[in-house]
C-alpha cells in the first residue's frame, strides 16, 4: 500500500490537529511481545468522559479502536492499532501534521514500512494555509478555549466600577515541546497571523495566542463557522457567540443576568450537553 497524498479529506485534517493537540502516536522499541505476537505502532487519545460522545462517533468513522475509562477517574482513552485501519488512518493524516509531533507520525510510518513490506511516504509538515482546512478546529477541540470576561458592575461580586464584558478564544502551548526538544513557536505563530494577533511568551516554557480585541472576533467566528468544533467545546464557542452581543454597550440588569447565566455554562461550569453538531462530522 502506497501513501494516498492526494486525500485532501477534512477528516484527515481535522484528525491531525486532535492527535497534535491531545493525542499521541507510540511505537515501542521491539517489534515483537514477549509471546512474539507484532507489536504494531498505536494512535491514542486521551480526554475527560465528558467527552467520549465524540470518540465513539469517532470510532464509528474510523470503524476501529477501543475506548476505555480509567478506573477511578474521569479520564478516558481511546486507542488504534489494529494493521488495516492504523494505516488508513496514518495515510488520511501524513502530509497534515504542523507540529513536532509529526517526528512520531514519521516514526510510526518507518516501522509500518518495516514490518508490513509498505512504502508510505513520510510527507513534511504541512506548510499550506490554516484558514483552508480543519486542522485548526482539531487543534482547538483539543488544545483551545473561549471564556467570557465579566468585571466591575458585571461582575458576580458587584463591585461598583464600570461594567465590562469581555470574550476571548486562546490556545497554550509549550514554548519547546516536551517529547521532541522542538520549538511550538512556528506553528503557534501562524495560528495568530491568522487571527491578527501576536503570541505572548507567559513564562519562561509557556506561549498563549489569545483573540479578545472587539474588531478581531470576526476572523474567530469566520474560520469556526466554516471548519466547526466537534467536540463539546463547540457549546462554548456557541456561548462565546452569544457574549460578543453584549460587547461596548451599557447592560440593563436583566442582560448582566443573562451574561452572567451564560458565563457560568460554560468551560468547567458545563452541565448541559448537546452533541446535534456531530451530525456535521467531518468526512
Amino acid at each position: 500500500m502506497t501513501n494516498l497524498n492526494t486525500n485532501n479529506s477534512q477528516l484527515g485534517y481535522y484528525l491531525a490537529g486532535l492527535i497534535e493537540g491531545d493525542g499521541n502516536i507510540w511505537t515501542s522499541k521491539t517489534f515483537k511481545s514477549p509471546c512474539g505476537r507484532i507489536r504494531n505502532p498505536r494512535i491514542g487519545f486521551t480526554f475527560h468522559k465528558n467527552e467520549e460522545p465524540l470518540y465513539t462517533h469517532l470510532k464509528g468513522v474510523l470503524d476501529t479502536g477501543g475506548i476505555n475509562q480509567v478506573k477511578l477517574s474521569n479520564v478516558c482513552k481511546y486507542s488504534i492499532s489494529e494493521k488495516n485501519k492504523l494505516i488508513k488512518t496514518i495515510n488520511l493524516i501524513n502530509g497534515k501534521f504542523r507540529t513536532p509531533k509529526i517526528r512520531f507520525l514519521h516514526r510510526a510510518i518507518d516501522r509500518i514500512n518495516l514490518i508490513h513490506k509498505t512504502n508510505i511516504e513520510k510527507l513534511p509538515l504541512d506548510i499550506s494555509n490554516i484558514s483552508e482546512n480543519a486542522w485548526l478546529a482539531g487543534m482547538t477541540d483539543a488544545d483551545g478555549n473561549f471564556y467570557i470576561y465579566l468585571g466591575g458592575s458585571y461582575s458576580l461580586n458587584n463591585l461598583m466600577a464600570n461594567g465590562i464584558v469581555k470574550c476571548s478564544f486562546s490556545i497554550n502551548q509549550r514554548i519547546i515541546d516536551k517529547s521532541t526538544g522542538l520549538s511550538c513557536v512556528p506553528f503557534m505563530t501562524k495560528i495568530a497571523d491568522l487571527f491578527q494577533y501576536k503570541i505572548y511568551y507567559k513564562t519562561k516554557n509557556a506561549i498563549v495566542f489569545i483573540a479578545n480585541v472587539n474588531n478581531k472576533h470576526y476572523l474567530v467566528k469566520s474560520y469556526f463557522d466554516k471548519f466547526p468544533l466537534m467536540s463539546s467545546k463547540y457549546l462554548n464557542y456557541l456561548s462565546y457567540l452569544d457574549g460578543l452581543n453584549y460587547l461596548n454597550k451599557r447592560l440593563t440588569n436583566e442582560e448582566i443576568i443573562s451574561i452572567q447565566a451564560i458565563k457560568n455554562s460554560m468551560n468547567d461550569k458545563r452541565t448541559y450537553f448537546n452533541w446535534d453538531h456531530l451530525d456535521y462530522f467531518y468526512k
